[in-house]
């Protein structure tokens, strides 16, 4: 396609509108991709640690994976969920078929059939006691294990060599040895020690012939204050060490609605670009995508988000997947899929009691909510509609595209080109509605064009609570312009992908 030029104009409010509002110009530039290797809008996805769920809940969340068309997961564990301890002759003693790795392999088993990409990883190291509240039964803790311990780093591999040629699940693609290594739950390490684990771990997997299938990541340290030097630290000492890089981001909505985090990370995007020689070949994205949390009910403990009932979230997280794609990076993680996978570790938690249990609830559902007394809590959360309707239009291998300034607070797009296909999207994170006018000189026709809204008190979804079209626009004339009124907090997705 050529060239597609994108003009939009915007007036002072959807009801009310001046007739003197002067258009504003923005352009869709289709010779300047901001990201060739897009790996689109995943999730995190954990193997359900610390209780079971019904064959009914499972098939509930296999349909919703299907529609959300899920490109990438995050799948972490640790160690001694696999691993009992060491032998009289110092061979680690597996347990492949328990509970918990069974539990696993349901869902690399759904990876393994939909292509859905794996990022493998480890939570911390053995002799951690974080998130523990079954630490009677970690079996690694008298070993004294850290980061760098060579039985660590041959554990893993066997994990990863037993995962990949054993069972097969060539869906594993990238390693991430650490979570947020630079934070508590990995003890706040510093980064040489981090970077002596991971030139380790790589020369592990070389030697096992795994490197050339599974490449390292990192260094998915979180957004503390200062800390976003571990990635320039990544690109200036080890490069050669990491195939993507990635980091978390808990943003609060102050962050999300000015735009610093797009500044934030456009400026991350470039000093890899400028300074890994191989940066630009490499996949930049965040393996964490969330809000500044706090406690909500039923049964979310201070881990939580919230937000998450509410429609607003459904815009930010929108706005904060258009930014990060602004900024050139590979896409985003949520964190994350659905709340029963995880509990809080504090006094006031009751594990295993499943009616007292607090979970850190982030999720878009919960599928422990018949269990805990609230069956509504099964129910798609409102931000479902836009985080699935952006990774069905936004898929992997498209090609994201660079737009110009809207000099609107709060107003944001993103488009891209997947083969013939065409997406955009259009966020209005302000309290300002708008009237836009989107004209495309000289684009081609598109044969059915579908426009998703999703405004407040506004949105269509089918029977499963999926996103419908508000409408479908056949042989849609981009060159003659498209109207749409975007209100306050609204989110507007078009795209011809089927």
């Amino acid at each position: 396609m050529k060239e597609l030029l994108l003009s939009l104009a915007a007036g002072a409010a959807m009801f009310a509108l001046q007739p003197s509002a002067e258009p504003i110009q923005i352009t869709v530039d289709t010779s300047a991709p901001l990201c060739t290797n897009f790996l689109g809008y995943g999730v995190q996805w954990s193997a359900y640690p610390w209780f079971d769920l019904t064959d009914a809940a499972w098939q509930k969340m296999f349909e919703r994976l299907d529609y959300m068309r899920v490109p990438i997961v995050r799948l972490m564990t640790r160690s001694y969920t696999y691993c009992g301890g060491f032998d009289a002759d110092g061979k680690p003693i597996y347990q492949w078929d328990n509970n918990r790795m069974k539990k696993m392999y349901r869902l690399l088993d759904y990876c393994q059939a939909h292509h859905v990409k794996v990022i493998l990883g480890e939570w911390d190291h053995p002799s951690s006691q974080q998130d523990r509240p079954d630490i009677e039964t970690d079996k690694l803790q008298q070993y004294h294990m850290d980061e760098n311990d060579p039985r660590w780093h041959r554990i893993i591999a066997d994990e990863v060599e037993y995962l990949r040629n054993t069972k097969h699940y060539t869906c594993i693609v990238y390693f991430n040895l650490l979570n947020e290594p630079n934070s508590n739950s990995s003890g706040h390490i510093p980064f040489e020690k981090w970077k002596d684990a991971i030139t380790a771990l790589n020369i592990e997997f070389a030697k096992r012939g795994l490197a050339k299938d599974v490449k390292i990541i990192g260094p998915d340290v979180c957004f503390l204050p200062r800390d976003g030097f571990w990635i320039d630290l990544t690109v200036q000492q080890c490069p050669k060490e990491v195939a993507a890089y990635d980091f978390h981001y808990y943003a609060p909505a102050a962050e999300i609605e000015s735009d610093y985090l797009e500044k934030y990370c456009w400026m991350k995007k470039d000093y890899i670009d400028r300074f890994d020689p191989q940066g630009r070949s490499k996949p930049f994205f965040m393996g964490e995508a969330g809000m500044t949390g706090g406690p909500v009910q039923p049964q979310g403990g201070n881990d939580s988000q919230p937000h998450i009932y509410e429609h607003n979230y459904g815009v930010w997280m929108a706005d904060y997947n258009i930014q990060c794609a602004r900024a050139g990076m590979a896409g985003t993680i949520a964190w994350d899929l659905d709340d029963a996978m995880h509990i809080n570790k504090n006094k006031d938690n009751a594990w295993p009691d499943v009616t007292k249990t607090l979970f850190k609830k982030w999720g878009f559902w919960n599928s422990l909510a018949n269990e805990i007394g609230h069956p509504e809590d099964m129910n798609l959360r409102p931000w479902f509609y836009t985080w699935s309707l952006l990774s069905r239009s936004f898929p992997p291998g498209c090609t994201t595209l660079k737009t110009s300034e809207t000099f609107v607070p709060g107003l944001r797009t993103l488009a891209a080109m997947a083969g013939n296909d065409f997406s955009l999207a259009l966020v209005n994170d302000s309290d300002t509605p708008q009237e836009i006018h989107v004209a495309v000189p000289g684009g081609k026709k598109i044969p059915q064009l579908a426009r998703y809204d999703y405004f407040p008190g506004d949105k269509l979804t089918d029977r499963n609570g999926f996103p419908l079209p508000e409408k479908t626009l056949a042989h849609a004339d981009l060159a003659a312009g498209l109207d749409l009124n975007l209100p306050a907090r609204g989110v507007v997705v078009f795209t011809s992908i089927k």
